[in-house]
């Protein structure tokens, strides 16, 4: 970064340099009018990324220029947008005073003033057109003790939202941090390999950052903020992760204040846990082939009207809860709107009409709101009124009729109508509260124009009448407008140069203009201020007299409306916990209405919570796969799992389910899973009846593959994830396998599954769910009190199959590998020779001869040798009909080989073996 003295050593690079020096680690975009220059090595950094040009600065007047590169002012977002996706930290320097001003400032230094307004990282992005409105952007502060304890402080300055969690163990931080998703994490630089390998591809941005160096000041807020928000106290590693989660956000928004919403504590035992595997193989966020929305769970639940709600869902989904109470107030909302679609509607109409109302008063108390979003939030508060009225009136709808001659017999004691009282109030969830904020939505109305511009820099924004000053200035400016139109009359008349003009520019002002064709007839008081091709521009008294009135009222004009609107700003800023408060309740009612529109669209029901761990669906359907399918087409299935069964009883804590690949054991162990999950989050199930116990964790083992980044084969990465089921399930954990021990040899891996499967009965004792292909674990429930054997059905004629979807009971008597290898298209060859050692495998299993297992990379076996009981004529013709390739035959060449070993085996019968041999 150091320059040559006579390439840099000018008052404007001295500012940079000392800017660049309390930011060394960012891209400084330095505002100089009406571009943000980048210099030295920022700008080498930065030009092939943004693909703008590399110039130099005095270029050709020192022998060593400073390298730079600009970008227009009015299009920082897109090139601010690049530049974090690609993972850089851009600092922004803003010009803090117009160059007149400086100009008029005492002192030697006239140089503009200059200072870095905000640092942008991927973690601390608060401009709308970088953000998703659907996701949140979490910042996630990582600190750890000795014990192994992890803090988590997770803060999204975007809209507010400020929690911590303690995770114990490594498994723990990594389920935490798949499911939240942060864009960026801020921990000691000894952490980032270990997250780096942890986390893989998927990891984000990584800040190096001491915790032991943050402030007392921030450990204070934190502490402040907490009792603030209520709730018992944090323990120390969570107060370090949420002060240093702080301290970096506070950082990168320099004389600013986050808006914040409270501190809460989410435990992490207060919730049903998806690690990063069952988020992936359940495709609760995203698909796991192209990492899309669509195909999601989250996109075939998800209903809702606005972004905040659609953020909700996302965090209901991805951190269900796990006490009754709390799941049954969901379900009590989402039957109270399931019940009245007409309000339902109508509210969720309302919705529409509500934008980002967090995020929006999060931007007003960082000072980079703008008009046009201000104008959003009016149209947003403009709507609760009628989002309150609706909630009233389902209340009222809800209310038992309790009129005389309207009371239902069994109900008419006091206690039968105090009963029917209480079942009718409306659920604590649809309250909105009673601050709908009229004096904020008043203000705005009152002040913003009806359609105000994307910018406050230009004026517009501020209503006529709104403000006496104001409509002075404007008034002055818009009568010296008038007056120069006269001028311009009155001089076309005087001179009688009919084309004569009057115009202004930003660096000559008003002026005259005059063709040289008539210049014959120019006055003499003009005073000629600029010659161009075809034309001469002239100035006079009066008009700079005008001049100097009309400039000042628009400036005057210009100076008023940007306090006006500021003030507007603070007072929304003001606001801001009301704001929130209000922000919470609509994205909670926006999700429980779309849950109940899908589940009357869908025909979901409510699921019956209960302590005991069951899982008993009665046609129970895949929420996201039944969507794909045309109407009809999804086969619903049932599923019983007790973790207390017994011999006797009909349901197993372990079903272990088999039949052929594509018939759709993985589609219901899935969906068995996401019927758990949906029921956890507050949601109806799709089902005709589902009977839910409390679940502690879902752990998947679907699919394999490779993990380069481990260096871990397919069947390493399969143990792996076996082992931490193992590990880490108890009896209330909901355990899906599928195909455990297939990436080995027949033997060792049909060892494992079966040990794996007694360890899950008899150690653990959990629900769960195992697809194999390893028919020989079938006999486990002839000694396994708690499994219970099922299969999916499929149809059988003349060598083909249907798949029908249907689980059914017992074990499937074939797994049909030959068939859906005919359905996948495989030559027909290679299907009948797979079916002939198909037979002879399974009559070596007959006769419990152990066969070896097939290798594509084994030779294959010799020819079995004649035994002393085959006569050598006999032996002989086995040999020459071994030896034949009938696929290789034409129809005729196979006859007449059919025809000649025909009559040589008369022969041998006939005692003629000389004829054959």
């Amino acid at each position: 970064m150091n320059a040559p003295h006579h390439s840099a050593d000018t008052p404007v690079m001295r500012q940079f340099l000392d800017i660049k020096r309390q930011f060394p680690d960012a891209i400084v975009m330095f505002r100089m009018g009406d571009f943000y220059e980048m210099f030295f090595d920022d700008a080498l950094t930065v030009g092939p990324v943004l693909e703008i040009a590399v110039t130099t600065r005095d270029k050709g007047e020192v022998e060593n220029p400073v390298p730079m590169a600009g970008v227009p002012y009015h299009a920082i977002g897109g090139y601010l947008r690049t530049l974090v996706e690609r993972g850089f930290k851009v600092a922004i320097c803003e010009q803090m005073e117009t160059p007149e001003q400086a100009r008029q400032r005492k002192g030697p230094n006239k140089i503009v003033r200059r200072e870095v307004v905000r640092v942008v990282t991927p973690g601390v992005l608060v401009d709308e057109e970088h953000l998703r409105g659907e996701e949140p952007n979490y910042l996630v502060a990582l600190v750890h003790d000795a014990a192994g304890t992890y803090g988590l402080g997770v803060l999204d300055i975007s809209c507010g939202e400020f929690f911590v969690m303690t995770c114990e163990g490594a498994g723990a931080v990594r389920a935490a941090l798949s499911r939240l998703a942060p864009r960026e994490i801020v921990c000691e630089p000894g952490l980032h390999p270990w997250l780096g390998l942890e986390l893989g591809p998927l990891c984000p941005r990584l800040e190096g950052r001491d915790p032991a160096a943050v402030g007392a000041a921030q450990l204070a807020r934190v502490k402040r903020l907490r009792e603030e928000s209520g709730g018992e106290s944090l323990v120390p590693v969570e107060e370090r992760a949420a002060a240093l989660a702080l301290a970096y956000a506070e950082d990168t928004q320099p004389g600013q204040t986050l808006l914040l919403h409270r501190l809460r504590r989410q435990a992490f035992e207060a919730h049903l846990v998806l690690d990063d595997a069952s988020l992936r193989n359940l495709e609760v966020f995203r698909t796991i082939r192209d990492g899309q929305r669509k195909g999601s769970l989250l996109w075939a639940v998800d209903a809702t009207r606005t972004a905040m709600g659609a953020r909700l869902l996302r965090a209901w989904l991805g951190a269900p809860l796990r006490a009754l109470g709390a799941i049954r107030e969901r379900h009590d909302a989402v039957e109270a709107l399931l019940a009245e679609p007409r309000v339902r509607g109508d509210l969720q109409d309302r919705l529409r009409d509500v934008r980002d109302i967090a995020r929006l008063a999060a931007r007003a108390r960082l000072g980079t709101v703008s008009p046009r979003e201000l104008a959003a939030l009016r149209q947003s508060l403009a709507a609760l009124p009628a989002v309150a009225e609706l909630l009233g009136e389902l209340a009222r709808r809800r209310a038992p009729l309790l009129t005389e001659g309207q009371v239902p017999g069994d109900l008419s004691d006091g206690a039968g109508l105090k009963g029917q009282a209480d079942a009718a109030r409306l659920p604590v969830l649809l309250d909105l509260g009673e601050d709908l904020l009229q004096d904020v939505h008043a203000a705005l109305v009152r002040l913003l124009v009806d359609d105000p511009p994307a910018h406050q820099r230009d004026g517009g924004m501020i209503r006529a009448g709104a403000d006496p000053e104001l409509d002075r200035q404007l008034g002055l400016r818009d009568g010296g407008r008038e007056a120069l139109a006269a001028i311009e009359a009155r001089e076309r008349e005087r001179t009688g140069i009919a084309n004569l003009r009057v115009q202004h520019n930003r660096v000559f002002g008003y002026y005259i203009e005059v063709l040289k064709t008539q210049l014959s007839r120019v006055p003499a008081e003009y005073v000629r201020k600029q010659t161009t091709a075809n034309a001469e521009r002239y100035v006079t008294a009066e008009l700079a007299e005008h001049e100097t009135a009309v400039l000042g009222a628009v400036a005057a004009a210009l100076e008023r409306e940007q306090q006006l609107f500021t003030a507007l700003r603070e007072q929304v800023s003001a606001a801001g916990d009301r704001l929130l408060a209000v922000a919470e309740a609509l994205a909670r009612l926006d999700v429980l209405a779309g849950l109940a529109e899908i589940a009357e669209a869908h025909a979901y029901v409510r699921p019956d919570m209960v302590e005991e761990p069951v899982l008993d669906i009665e046609e129970g359907r895949h929420p996201v796969v039944e969507r794909m399918l045309d109407a009809g087409r999804f086969v619903p299935n049932n599923l019983a799992l007790r973790a207390s069964a017994t011999a006797t009883s009909g349901a197993g804590r372990l079903v272990l389910l088999t039949g052929p690949n594509m018939g759709g054991k993985s589609t219901a162990m899935r969906m068995a899973a996401l019927v758990a999950i949906l029921a956890h989050a507050g949601s109806f199930v799709p089902a005709v009846r589902a009977r839910v116990g409390v679940v502690d964790r879902v752990f998947t083992r679907v699919g394999a593959a490779d993990d380069l980044g481990r260096g871990e084969s397919t069947f390493m990465v399969e143990m792996r994830e076996a082992a931490q089921i193992l590990s880490q399930a108890t009896p209330r954990s909901l355990v899906l396998l599928d195909e455990i021990g297939r990436g080995t040899a027949t033997y060792d891996g049909l060892a494992l599954a079966w040990a794996i499967t007694e360890f899950l009965h008899d150690q653990i004792g959990c629900r769960a769910l195992f697809a194999t292909h390893y028919h020989e674990l079938t006999q486990l429930q002839a000694r396994l009190v708690g499994l219970r054997n099922a299969h999916v059905t499929v149809h059988e004629e003349r060598g083909s199959i249907v798949f029908l979807h249907r689980v059914e009971p017992g074990p499937a008597e074939r797994s049909y590998g030959i068939q859906v290898g005919r359905l996948a298209g495989l030559p027909a060859s290679v299907l009948r020779r797979a079916q002939k050692l198909l037979t002879r495998l399974e009559q070596a299993q007959g006769e419990a001869r152990p066969m070896p297992q097939l290798d594509l990379f084994t030779p294959p076996a010799p020819a079995p040798q004649p035994v002393d009981s085959v006569p050598p004529p006999l032996a002989a013709i086995l040999a020459d009909l071994r030896a034949l390739h009938p696929d290789e035959l034409s129809p005729r060449h196979a006859h007449e080989a059919l025809r000649r070993l025909h009559e040589r085996l008369v022969a041998v019968e006939g005692g003629h073996a000389e004829h054959v041999l």
